[in-house]
């Protein structure tokens, strides 16, 4: 029916025509709904669909967070500062702990860290002297909170404490260039772009224990990677800007699975960068190209989209990093719909564009599902190129049981 039809249509149409029937087929939908007032909540995706992500807030600096003053306090680990207004120019790498977010900014070279339910904003105190920073990218916080800066520029890890106190380096004779970190109880695991692998670093000692995920003749692996990501089950994640793939790993190098490609389609990737996991396994993947954030289930397979750029607010403007937080859901919750209850906070960073950093509410409306039962799509679309990423199309669950 919709062939015949779409065979009268000009070549424009016959595109859209096509792209709607493919969405509708596995209960997905158009654009998010445009703000046209402050008091309209900006959803993805938007009705029929019950909304699974709100946009929240946008936060460029400390202005966005403490209470505005002649001269405000700054939150400094326990410490009272006087300081000036201090602004976010262009983050990437951002992660987050126990209420605090720890965002990258690229251009100032520093580690700006904010918690919003405390009104505190600050610069990493030891960002100078042994511990100063060349061009970080990316970071990773452990849950003893010692932080871990993945510089390009010294080739290192830097680890800070809890305090934000500079504590040493890794890496420095490894020939490696590091463009980000994970870390668990017991190793750091440093991806190094110019070698196509991860280096397993021994927290304690600084030993390199291994190198892993590199492609053999029978695996493809890591292919110019960008960003990764550990789990709670201590599986890695890392994004490949070469071969469009998501790689899971095991922490002894096995490859899981893998899933994506280049392309423009549903699933695919123009430049996949930030990557983070939830707890009930779902994949968060930001593409700089179609400035989205696309939601996997833990087999990846796609879940829904949003942030696509066009609207009034909620669009990403060339984003690079991602993180998931249920920290702070009460504080949020206020900036959420009153019938949208929120499951946990995604962070994402904007490198251009009015909101440098971007916060998200992924939830569900009072009396339905919540969105860890998601029911799979019967089928995913296969728009052609050009159809599935850039324009006004916003993937969406399928309905939830």
């Amino acid at each position: 029916m919709v062939s015949r039809l779409v065979g009268k249509v000009p070549g424009n149409v016959k595109r859209s025509m096509l792209l709607m029937a493919a969405l509708l087929a596995v209960g997905l939908t158009g654009c998010a709904t445009k703000k046209s007032s402050s008091t309209e909540p900006v959803f993805f995706p938007p009705a029929p669909n019950p909304p699974r992500v709100q946009y929240l807030k946008g936060v460029n600096g400390s202005k966005d967070v403490v209470k505005e003053k002649a001269s405000f306090s700054v939150f400094s680990f326990g410490q009272v500062e006087e300081e000036a207004v201090k602004f976010i120019s262009k983050p990437y790498g951002i992660s987050t702990e126990k209420g605090k977010i720890y965002v990258v900014d690229s251009i100032a070279n520093d580690v700006l860290i904010m918690d919003l339910a405390q009104q505190a904003f600050q610069s990493l105190p030891g960002n100078k002297g042994l511990g100063k920073m060349r061009k970080p990218i990316n970071l990773a916080v452990s849950k003893d909170g010692n932080l871990f800066v993945a510089d390009t520029f010294r080739k290192e890890i830097l680890m800070y404490d809890p305090s934000g106190a500079y504590l040493k380096a890794y890496g420095k004779d490894m020939n490696m260039k590091p463009v980000d970190v994970a870390v668990d109880d017991v190793n750091l695991y440093a991806l190094d772009y110019a070698n196509n692998e991860i280096k397993v670093i021994d927290r304690s000692s600084g030993e390199l224990l291994r190198s892993i995920g590199k492609s053999t003749e029978t695996v493809q692996g890591l292919s110019m990677p960008t960003n990764m990501t550990i789990d709670s089950a201590g599986y890695l994640y890392v994004t490949n800007v070469g071969s469009g793939k998501i790689i899971k790993l095991d922490r002894d190098g096995h490859i899981v699975f893998s899933f994506g490609k280049m392309g423009d389609a549903f699933s695919e990737f123009g430049r996949p960068r930030g990557i983070a996991v939830d707890k009930e396994g779902r994949i968060y993947v930001v593409d700089a190209s179609h400035q989205n954030v696309q939601i996997f289930n833990d087999k990846g397979r796609l879940l829904m989209f949003f942030g696509d750029p066009g609207f009034v607010e909620g669009s990403l403007n060339l984003p690079a990093g991602v993180t998931i937080s249920t920290d702070n859901l009460e504080y949020f919750q206020k900036f959420a719909d009153k019938d949208f209850i929120l499951e946990q906070i995604i962070v994402v960073t904007n490198q251009f564009g009015p909101v440098k950093v971007a916060f998200y509410g992924l939830g569900h409306l009072k009396g339905t599902v919540p969105p860890s039962n998601y029911e799979e799509p019967k089928a995913e679309p296969k728009p052609k190129a050009g159809e599935g990423k850039g324009g006004a199309a916003q993937a969406a669950p399928a309905p939830a049981k």
